[in-house]
């Protein structure tokens, strides 16, 4: 009885621990995109500007993506406003991913980056061995 349970607990928790993987690399795919790499400006690339990314139930708690050689901090609006309080800069460069669906091994990513003058991403990638491939993106 105990091993059934033991097993029927750690059997959700490695299939979420693989879902958290593929979400990390998506993401971190996301904000690698050649369709991005022109609308980031000199503050975002410098790392004056910290880019974000807006947590919500779809965003796991361990997620740890880089842009730019920096860590990519997951925030919420909360937590957003009280930061701003203490620092002077802008805090406007974040994502939200509006549609993170997965459906075997495919993804459709909707999000959107920036406060002001918002532009629209939008990626499908297919799963290949362990790694996800870009096969259309578009930001607007």
């Amino acid at each position: 009885m105990k091993k059934l349970l033991l097993i029927l607990f750690l059997l959700p928790a490695i299939m979420f621990a693989q879902s958290a993987r593929d979400i990390n690399l998506v993401i971190q795919k996301t904000l690698d995109l050649e369709v991005l790499k022109k609308h980031y400006n000199g503050d975002e690339m410098s790392g004056q500007t910290p880019i974000l990314i807006i947590n919500d139930d779809k965003i796991p708690n361990n997620l740890i993506v880089f842009k730019f050689n920096k860590r990519v901090k997951v925030m919420t609006f909360e937590e957003i406003e009280t930061f701003k309080n203490i620092y002077k800069g802008s805090l406007d460069s974040y994502f939200i991913f509006e549609v993170m669906h997965f459906e075997g091994d495919s993804v459709l990513i909707k999000a959107s980056f920036r406060k002001a003058n918002p532009l629209k991403i939008e990626v499908t990638m297919q799963k290949k061995d362990k790694d996800w491939i870009v096969t259309a993106s578009s930001a607007q």
